[in-house]
């Protein structure tokens, strides 16, 4: 008789953080995912034998591990993904926009010719 025996992660998204990324430095939005290991049998899940917590950056597409004494501190900082919607809404409502005057195309704050029609801003 032959039994199949295997694991597979499966990763449930627990929120969103605003926070410095140690890999790139950037301040953005990280994703705060589990990870949970199950046992398969003949690839069947049956229990979970391990669980981790990661903060994965959404800039450098790199993936953290949060040691288990920071967790309930991440917990307690997480966001919704309704709040961070509403958040990032809220942000771009407050940033200044700037726009050419001859296509109405959007330029950056600083920029002395537009990107599109190379008239002067000045």
């Amino acid at each position: 008789m032959i039994v199949l025996f295997g694991n597979k992660a499966y990763y449930d998204i627990l929120g969103y953080m605003v926070t410095t990324c140690p890999g790139c430095k950037t301040t953005s939005v990280m994703t705060v995912e589990q990870q949970r290991k199950k046992l398969t049998v003949y690839f069947i899940p049956t229990f979970d034998f391990s669980r981790k917590q990661y903060m994965y950056c959404g800039h450098c597409h790199e993936r953290f591990e949060i040691d288990k004494s920071l967790q309930s501190t991440v917990k307690a900082r997480l966001l919704s993904r309704k709040q961070m919607e509403n958040l990032i809404q809220q942000l771009e409502m407050e940033t200044p926009r700037y726009e050419c005057a001859n296509c109405e195309a959007r330029v950056e704050a600083g920029m002395r010719f537009c990107p599109q029609c190379g008239n002067s801003l000045g």
